[in-house]
């Protein structure tokens, strides 16, 4: 079956909030497993495979894939133009320092890399950098399917109104807006690493095959009840006590860095500004062509945005 939504990234910016709750909505068949990186890593493997991934029943009327590998591959774009010119495209971005670092912290838990200092990781992973130029890859999703055919959501404005956010990404895809579900306020993308993984693997294969029965909402009131939460809470650790914030020297370097991507991708969304300290950091370029950039020697803001993200609900 023919997927008509996909769900682009970036890496690390609420894309497993957005897959559960557009998995959550009656009318919407997700893709199994969530990540299926079709137009990135698997395009060889041809479409039947692909269309094989999704189901769905007589009252879905959409089917999404969320691969936050296609915002960045730069071959994703062009594929899924060519393969349904009428797609809808959902995008997720963040602060690009603070995704930096936990795109640092998630190599960390995968044990694709030791739990070196972000410093150590980011000299041996150049994508920590490239995957946060979001004028650059955003730019191509939207010569690929046009404006209207892509929606941009900010990770930091969702916790203040997640229903609305729900009810927003519910109407783009083109299904009943006012289904509203639990799974709203569910939190995701803690960086955390499990004190016993074998006891991890099997509470997510029950939790799996919950979500593959449409039994959602079952799964979080069994996620709150106090014996299962204080399970789930024992068996966590926290990666940022183990590893150490980026210096104020690297958020200094990867906001310079950042800064022309952020003038542009201001210009590209027709925004004036976004929730980001790395957005003040810079001076707020203005959507203007004459970008602004702080001073040197300017002071910062204190608060550190590698900090934040275990309280969003995403």
């Amino acid at each position: 079956m023919r997927p008509s939504v996909i769900g682009i990234g970036a890496q690390k910016c609420a894309s497993s909030w957005v897959h559960s709750v557009l998995g959550a909505h009656p009318q919407i068949a997700v893709s199994e497993p969530k990540e299926v990186d079709f137009f990135s890593y698997h395009f060889d493997r041809g479409y039947r495979w692909y269309e094989g991934h999704f189901g769905g029943t007589a009252a879905t009327r959409a089917r999404c894939d969320t691969s936050p590998s296609y915002f960045y591959d730069p071959r994703a774009a062009e594929r899924a133009r060519a393969y349904d010119p009428d797609l809808k495209i959902i995008a997720l971005l963040r602060d690009p320092v603070a995704r930096a670092y936990s795109n640092h912290l998630h190599e960390v838990i995968k044990g694709h890399i030791p739990p070196v200092s972000f410093e150590e990781g980011l000299r041996g992973n150049p994508a920590y950098v490239d995957q946060g130029r979001y004028h650059t890859h955003l730019s191509r999703w939207f010569e690929a399917f046009g404006r209207d055919r892509v929606l941009v959501l900010i990770a930091e404005e969702i916790p203040a109104d997640p229903a609305g956010s729900a009810a927003r990404l519910y109407d783009f895809v083109g299904v009943d807006r006012s289904f509203t579900s639990a799974v709203t306020s569910d939190v995701r993308n803690i960086s955390d690493r499990a004190r016993s993984p074998a006891l991890r693997r099997a509470l997510r294969g029950g939790g799996d095959l919950l979500r593959r029965a449409g039994l959602e909402e079952q799964l979080m009131r069994i996620k709150s009840a106090a014996p299962v939460a204080g399970m789930l809470r024992a068996n966590s650790v926290d990666l940022r006590g183990e590893i150490a914030p980026m210096t104020e020297a690297s958020r200094s370097m990867l906001a310079d860095i950042f800064a022309p991507e952020l003038a542009a991708l201001a210009r590209l969304l027709q925004r004036g500004s976004f929730p980001w300290p790395t957005w003040q950091a810079v001076g707020e370029p203005e959507c203007g062509p004459a970008a602004t950039r702080a001073p040197q020697g300017a002071a910062k803001p204190t608060r550190r945005t590698d900090e934040v993200e275990h309280t969003w609900p995403i």
